[in-house]
């Protein structure tokens, strides 16, 4: 019998980690080599042609990322056909995107600098290969616990060159970030890639999508080809150094021909900007962003509970043409990573102590070699699973709330890790004067 959740005979989902337009992501194991991978599907299954659109953009993704060789840009591992679905399978980023790290307000200069850098030189060698990338946005930006900026999704990638896949009078991107002469259906060129690097400073400096929160479509295309986005330099954002802000109006300008020509030109003019203490500071709020995030997943279920499934809940997966303001809640725009109605009840029909057991034993894997983060998730999936099948007093979901007190620890969430840690025990000393009656 076909597992369905493993891809060519090699590729085990763990669990999805985003749906947008053309696939859906999902975090996986290689279990040849013994790492997490992303893999990415196709979203269309079955009856594709040879010449279907979705096909042939996701073909060109793979091309693309197997042209560029630059720590900035995720990497690409592999690619095949599973069944009739193309997939790719690519680095795991561990970390947060630039739209999460944003949600807490404005960063300062210097982190803002530290990526937007981060982001110039991983377009510069993307366009030295020949790619344009087409769709700069905080959600395609990812940064590691280290500190380090890695660009992906390529899914609009265009190689130079190359005539356009996208039906005529049908605009890819997102408007928020988009160039207003590829909004006006111009081929778009290395600029159009540094004006969404120049909205993308501004959300950083500012805290605010440059147009404001309107979801309307309508509203921001008038905004982008009226007004323009409103300048920094105006001395409204007192914060910003004065010719940080005259460079991030250059990258944001309405006309091509205003902006930096090139991408190495961009990194050349940000350089000044930057530096050691700005990614340094970026790591820490990434650590902090991944230490949270590891809490309120810790908190999704209470502690020593048995948690009743919901009638209904989202699926993983995200909005693709909003982003969240500083002050708005995550789950506003962005569905929460807890499994849903369908998911969990697939889990809980085949749960066993067994198999849960043994994906456990992945998680602890995951801690000894460091991935705390990935394990933190994974763990806070099996938790849920084990109190809802197993119940809270069973070893096997003891164990799992163990392991993810181990985490929260290694993150620095000490207070939630001693609160999981004290439940644990409690249960144990419990099950101990049970057995001893």
């Amino acid at each position: 019998m076909t597992d369905p959740g493993l891809i060519d005979g090699r590729y085990r989902l763990v669990r999805p980690l985003g749906r947008g337009a053309m696939g859906v992501v999902y975090e996986a194991e290689d279990e040849n080599l013994q790492r997490r991978v992303a893999l990415k599907k196709l979203s269309a299954v079955g009856g594709m042609s040879a010449d279907d659109e979705a096909l042939a953009r996701f073909k060109r993704e793979a091309v693309a990322l197997a042209r560029i060789d630059h720590p900035g840009v995720v990497s690409l591992y592999d690619s095949g056909l599973h069944g009739d679905v193309p997939y790719f399978v690519m680095q795991l980023v561990d970390g947060v995107d630039l739209a999460t790290l944003v949600e807490a307000g404005a960063l300062t200069p210097g982190v803002a600098c530290a990526v937007g850098l981060g982001v110039a030189r991983a377009l510069a060698a993307a366009h030295e290969a020949g790619v344009l990338h087409r769709d700069v946005k905080p959600t395609n930006v990812g940064i590691t616990r280290q500190g380090s900026v890695v660009l992906h999704d390529f899914g609009l990638a265009r190689l130079a060159g190359e005539s356009a896949i996208t039906r005529t009078g049908v605009t890819m991107g997102t408007p928020q970030f988009m160039a207003p002469e590829v909004i006006m259906g111009a081929a778009p060129g290395p600029t159009a890639d540094l004006y969404g690097l120049g909205v993308c400073l501004h959300f950083m400096l500012t805290g605010n999508l440059p147009f404001g929160p309107a979801a309307e479509v309508g509203a921001v295309v008038d905004s982008a080809l009226g007004a323009g986005i409103r300048p920094l330099s105006t001395g409204l954002f007192p914060f910003t150094p004065v010719n940080l802000a005259l460079l991030v109006d250059r990258l944001c300008a309405r006309e091509a021909s205003a902006r930096p020509r090139t991408a190495a030109e961009a990194v050349r003019l940000l350089e000044p900007f930057g530096g050691d203490d700005g990614q340094a500071a970026l790591a820490e709020l990434v650590a902090a962003s991944v230490r949270n995030t590891a809490i309120l997943q810790a908190c999704e279920t209470p502690a020593g509970t048995r948690e009743t499934p919901p009638e209904s809940g989202p699926e993983y997966e995200w909005d693709e043409h909003a982003l969240p303001g500083p002050r708005v809640p995550r789950r506003d725009v962005f569905r929460p990573l807890t499994l849903s109605t369908t998911t969990r009840r697939l889990v809980l029909s085949s749960m066993t102590p067994q198999n849960a057991v043994s994906r456990q034993r992945e998680a602890v894997n995951l801690v000894l070699r460091g991935e705390l983060q990935e394990a933190a998730e994974m763990l806070s999936s099996i938790t849920q699973v084990c109190l809802s099948s197993l119940g809270p007093d069973h070893p096997t979901t003891l164990a799992a709330q163990f392991w993810q007190a181990v985490c929260l620890a290694r993150l620095g969430a000490g207070p939630k890790a001693l609160e999981l840690f004290s439940s644990v025990n409690r249960h144990t000393d419990q099950r101990g004067n049970d057995s001893d009656e």
